[in-house]
């Protein structure tokens, strides 16, 4: 089901689709399982009696993407006759648990209607077996589901006041049978107050439009750990009012997004847009503890299921990495303390923990450990050479990322001179030329730290480390006239030999410090991956690898010569950085900004990224928002940014931009002595 928009506060996080109904809706919870939508919960008008539950009969358009996590969609009625519009605002207050939906109903047509706009929810608040109810509550006049140390207030207001004038809850036998939904719309008399089960409610309110007259009703959902501080929110949003809730939201949001503001003066608009929702969805994957989880619902992936919403340091590590880049210090900081806490308490690094911070237990851990082990200790060297955080990385130096080091020297075969490890998409063991290069990544970067506190033995061991796995590297796996690398090591018959299989994780050699991408097998590389993996239908993009079976086609992709398996948006990226990394003028970065448009025209709703798309139809077909997609996009957009600054030269010297204002900076004794008379020495 397509995601729309994402919206949160950090702590309070939910998707919906483009009618307005919230697919998932994340809150702080003891519990691992903080998912307690159970059911979409849906919007519904009813016409002149007749119910029909949205987009039923209704075009949908999501709106323009903003600096805050705020959507706007407009529904259009279909029939002609009917002549309704309606406007759709959603958003998580930026201080109160409160999610907020403003509906806006627009009678267009000539006649008088009468009109109940129902807002359905069916919580899931309890694991197992339920004892949930949901009941009118008396003293706010909404509708309250509670179930142990869980509570969700749904209260609105009309053009009547404050108050749910129209209630119905019922009380389900088994998770799939018909709810109150079903009820509202075969209109069945004898609506219930109050249900206890697998219980769910609607809430409605009823209006009378004349032509050309329109009314507004705003809902919302308080979430709490136990009813009283329900009420209690509750309470406190209507007393601050919808203006002020809005009018901080949109302050909070705005002034967030401006530390992350940068120019694309060249670039398409939709690019300045999708980089502007990456952050925000790069952010509303950090829970409030700072684990930064990979996903807001179900992966596809064999290997996934609920751990969509676990923190895989394989992808937090890049995510922490983007948003330190672009300005938020403190996001990363976030990360890092909390994988800090985690591994403390696990006694190591672990491939993934819960939001709470409690390691996961995965199979296969001590290979499946080493990618996520590469990529921290990457993401944490870049840290401190961009923010020089020195007094905040220390203390985690001893006890983290020695032993992290020390543990990625240690997973290098004997034999092979390369880590073992499962690939780069958790799907296969054995040894892999992506992993092996943010193996060499990461020890590179442990060996930098390591010249930065004064530690010159422990920074030759790991760079001598680095260094056997680019020897094993490129006498193994670099193969052919052209030297490109091959994706990893197969054993057949007891005999390890080369992989040729193409695979766009090889597109990572050369972005993880452990190659420079101006080798000339880097450059054979991406080469080849482009050629073998492009996939050639109007869709484009890049397959993750040959005969790909996840997002196939009918199971006909693995046949097809033009589509190797379906477009990943990220992998397409990893395009993009090499192109603009290889760029030596102005004009070379025009792939990459195509592969950056193309990116940004694929965004559903208000520029959410999926995972994967199809290959005809050009749809989403995988998880999104996805949060590696929306990590490499921002990687993308600030390397091109960067590259594009490098490259414009003065129209005068013919310098480089960065080198000529460098060059006009005092020097730091002219500043310290300051000037003599007569003597200029700031230009």
């Amino acid at each position: 089901m397509a995601r729309a928009f994402l919206i949160g506060n950090g702590s309070l996080t939910a998707s919906g689709d483009r009618s307005g109904a919230l697919l998932e809706l994340y809150v702080p919870s003891l519990s691992p399982e903080t998912q307690i939508v159970r059911r979409p919960a849906r919007l519904g008008l009813a016409v002149d009696g007749i119910l029909r539950w949205l987009p039923d009969d209704f075009e949908t358009r999501a709106g323009e993407p903003t600096d805050a996590p705020i959507a706007d969609l407009s529904l259009l009625s279909t029939d002609p006759a009917l002549g309704l519009e309606l406007w759709i605002e959603s958003y998580v207050d930026a201080r109160l648990p409160v999610l907020v939906r403003r509906v806006q109903i627009a009678n267009r047509g000539d006649v008088h209607r009468a009109l109940t706009l129902y807002f359905h929810h069916d919580f899931r608040l309890a694991a197992g077996r339920p004892h949930e109810s949901a009941r009118r509550d008396a003293e706010s006049g909404g509708l309250l589901h509670s179930s142990g140390r869980r509570a969700v207030l749904f209260n609105l207001e009309g053009p009547e006041g404050t108050g749910v004038p129209l209630a119905r809850t019922a009380a389900r036998a088994a998770e799939a049978s018909a709810g109150a939904d079903a009820e509202a719309l075969e209109g069945r008399a004898r609506p219930r107050a109050e249900a206890a089960g697998f219980a769910d409610s609607v809430g409605g309110v009823a209006l009378s439009l004349p032509a050309g007259d329109s009314a507004m009703i705003t809902a919302w959902l308080a979430c709490a750990t136990s009813p009283e501080e329900a009420r209690s929110l509750d309470a406190a949003f209507r007393r601050e009012g919808i203006a002020a809730s809005l009018t901080r939201t949109r302050g909070h949001w705005n002034l967030w997004s401006s530390e992350g503001a940068r120019d694309f003066a060249d670039l398409p608009e939709a690019v300045g847009a999708v980089y502007g929702q990456s952050l925000l969805a790069l952010r509303l994957h950090q829970t409030p503890e700072g684990a930064i989880v990979s996903g807001v619902e179900e992966s596809s992936s064999p290997a996934a299921g609920a751990e969509a919403r676990w923190c895989w340091l394989a992808d937090a590590a890049i995510a922490a990495d983007s948003l330190g880049r672009a300005g938020y210090l403190g996001a990363a900081r976030r990360y890092f303390s909390f994988v800090a806490d985690a591994a403390r308490r696990a006694g190591r690094l672990t491939p993934a923990y819960e939001s709470s911070g409690e390691a996961v237990m995965v199979a296969g851990e001590p290979e499946a450990s080493i990618l996520g082990t590469a990529l921290h200790v990457w993401a944490a060297a870049r840290h401190l050479e961009r923010d020089r955080d020195v007094e905040f990385l220390a203390p985690m130096w001893e006890a983290l990322l020695v032993p992290a080091a020390e543990r990625l020297a240690g997973s290098i075969d004997s034999r092979t001179g390369l880590p073992a490890s499962t690939d780069w998409w958790n799907e296969r063991g054995g040894f892999h030329a992506p992993v092996s290069g943010a193996v060499r990544g990461g020890l590179r970067g442990a060996a930098r730290i390591a010249t930065y506190l004064g530690e010159a033995g422990r920074a030759r061991a790991w760079s001598a480390a680095a260094d056997r796995i680019a020897r094993a590297l490129t006498g193994t796996l670099a193969s052919g006239a052209t030297g490109a690398f091959r994706r990893g090591l197969v054993q057949e018959a007891g005999v390890w030999r080369a992989d040729a299989t193409a695979d766009a994780s090889l597109l990572l050699l050369g972005l993880l410090d452990d190659f420079e991408p101006e080798d000339p097998r880097i450059r054979a590389t991406v080469t080849d991956v482009r050629e073998r993996l492009w996939v050639r239908t109007g869709t484009g993009g890049l397959a993750r690898y040959e005969r790909d079976p996840v997002g196939s086609v009918g199971g006909e992709v693995a046949e097809m010569t033009e589509v190797p398996g379906s477009p990943n948006v990220a992998a397409t990226l990893w395009l993009a950085l090499h192109a603009i990394r290889a760029s030596r003028r102005l004009q070379d970065l025009e792939p990459a900004r195509t592969i950056l448009f193309w990116a940004a025209a694929r965004a559903e709703g208000i520029g959410l990224l999926p995972e994967r798309l199809h290959p005809y139809r050009g749809r989403t077909v995988g998880p999104a928002p996805s949060l590696v997609a929306h990590a490499w996009f921002v990687q993308a957009a600030i390397d091109y940014s960067e590259r594009v600054r490098l490259l414009t030269r003065c129209e005068r010297c013919g310098e480089p931009a960065p080198v000529r204002r460098e060059r006009r900076r005092p020097s730091t004794t002219a500043s310290r002595a300051g000037s003599l008379p007569g003597v200029v020495t700031d230009l």
